[in-house]
């Protein structure tokens, strides 16, 4: 390169990087494959961010700040059922979060409110503060389980729990040999809004559940 070129070379900062597009780039490789890409990828975006684990919560927390709850019911069941729901039905889109959330013990601050609103209603249906937490944190066990079932569901490899309780051994074990057309009929059949109503009628107290 001659010295003229150089001297008429471009000086200046490089382009700077944006943060959200990095940010969404990240959110599409881990909807199409996981988290794990991000310790394999080439573009590794968490080094524009943070720390791996940084980059997953902030991920997960502008997740949460783009839900949108519905109008919810007076009645403490009714709210609860509406903003479950609605984290559930969201969560599920991203079949990375649940796995993200349960390994490395994360939460999103947007998700608070929604979580101030469930204990409100807890405490509405007459619980104490202690009480409320333990509902709170069944309710919670069960979504995030659920979320992770779903996620398994949805996976190509083949369900050998569909194979062995399909067809057990009728001899060695009746009962699962009598529930096995009941179990293959629910195989991949996500009931969580059922199961949720069912789960908080048992928690609430017997005047709050109508």
């Amino acid at each position: 390169m001659s010295t003229k070129s150089a001297r008429h070379r471009p000086r200046g900062r490089p382009p700077t990087i944006d943060r959200e597009g990095v940010l969404d780039t990240a959110l599409r490789l881990l909807d199409a494959e996981g988290a794990e890409a991000l310790g394999v990828s080439a573009m590794a975006p968490y080094r524009y961010v943070g720390s791996k684990d940084e980059l997953l919560m902030v991920l997960v927390d502008r997740l949460a700040a783009r839900l949108v709850y519905p109008p919810r019911p007076r009645d403490p069941k009714g709210a609860m059922l509406v903003l479950w729901s609605t984290i559930y039905d969201s969560l599920a889109e991203h079949a990375w979060v649940p796995e993200v959330l349960a390994r490395r013990r994360m939460m999103a601050p947007s998700v608070l409110d929604a979580i101030e609103e469930i204990h409100a209603a807890l405490r509405d249906a007459g619980m104490s503060t202690e009480v409320a937490v333990r509902a709170y944190r069944l309710m919670w066990n069960f979504t995030l389980g659920a979320l992770l079932v779903r996620a398994g569901a949805s996976s190509e490899a083949p369900s050998h729990q569909q194979a062995l309780r399909g067809a057990p051994d009728a001899e060695r074990y009746p009962m699962l040999a009598a529930a096995a057309a009941t179990w293959t009929a629910a195989h991949d059949r996500d009931t969580y809004h059922e199961d949720l109503a069912a789960l908080i009628d048992a928690l609430l107290p017997r005047a709050a559940r109508s």
